[in-house]
C-alpha cells in the first residue's frame, strides 16, 4: 500500500487549497509534471472501466491563439444572452469574455467525452477531478473552462465526431493567489432522509 510522507500535503489540504485560477505565468512546465497529471486521469473510476474520454494536450502557441480567438467570440455571445442573475455574478467575479489564460498557460488540456461509452459524461468529470487534484499536488494551477460554443475544437484538433468537447483545463504556474476554500454556511447533508433534525454539520 502506498504511504504518504510527512511533507506531502493531505488529500483534504489539496481539496481546500485548489482554486480556479484565471491568471497564469508563461514560464514552461516540466513535462514530467504534466505526465503525472495526465496519468491521474486514468486512475479515475469510469463506466464499465472504459475510460470514456480522450485528452488532447495543446502546447503550440498558434493553436492556443486560435482557440482563444474562437472562445472569446463564443463567450461574448454567451455573456450577452446570460440571465440577469448570472450577468451580475460574472460582473462580481470579474469574469469577462476575454480569456488570456488560453494563451498564457503553457498547456491546454482539452478534454473530450466519448458519447459511445457507458456513463461517459460522469466518467469524464471524474477524470477531470483527479487531474485537478494532481495538478495542485504538483504546485500547478488549473481552471475548468467550458466555452460558450466548443464544437470547433473537434475540427481544429482533428477529433472524431463521437468525442464531445467537455472542458478545457489551462495548466501552468499561477500568477495570482487565492485563499483556501471554506465550506459555505448553510450547506446541508442529511442522514437517511431530508429532515432538519437529521442534518449533519460539515463545518
Amino acid at each position: 500500500m502506498a504511504t504518504r510522507s510527512k511533507e506531502e500535503p493531505s488529500l483534504a489540504h489539496l481539496m481546500a487549497t485548489r482554486r480556479s485560477i484565471r491568471k497564469y505565468q508563461t514560464r514552461p512546465v516540466p513535462k514530467a509534471r504534466l505526465a503525472r497529471i495526465l496519468k491521474a486521469a486514468y486512475f479515475a473510476p469510469s463506466g464499465a472501466d472504459r475510460s470514456g474520454y480522450e485528452l488532447v494536450i495543446v502546447s503550440d502557441p498558434e493553436l492556443r491563439r486560435q482557440i482563444r480567438a474562437r472562445c472569446e467570440i463564443a463567450d461574448a455571445e454567451w455573456h450577452r444572452n446570460a440571465a440577469p442573475w448570472l450577468k451580475a455574478w460574472l460582473k462580481k467575479k470579474g469574469i469577462t469574455p476575454e480569456k488570456p489564460f488560453l494563451e498564457d498557460a503553457p498547456y491546454l488540456i482539452c478534454v473530450f467525452g466519448d458519447n459511445k461509452a457507458p456513463y461517459w459524461l460522469g466518467s469524464t468529470w471524474l477524470a477531470v477531478a483527479y487531474m485537478l487534484l494532481a495538478a495542485e499536488r504538483e504546485g500547478l494551477a488549473t481552471l475548468t473552462y467550458t466555452p460558450g460554443k466548443s464544437k470547433f475544437l473537434q475540427k481544429l484538433l482533428n477529433v472524431k465526431s463521437n468525442l464531445v468537447p467537455v472542458t478545457i483545463l489551462p495548466l501552468g504556474y499561477a500568477a495570482e493567489r487565492l485563499p483556501a476554500k471554506r465550506i459555505k454556511p448553510g450547506t446541508r447533508v442529511y442522514l437517511d432522509r431530508v429532515d432538519a433534525r437529521r442534518a449533519l454539520k460539515l463545518g
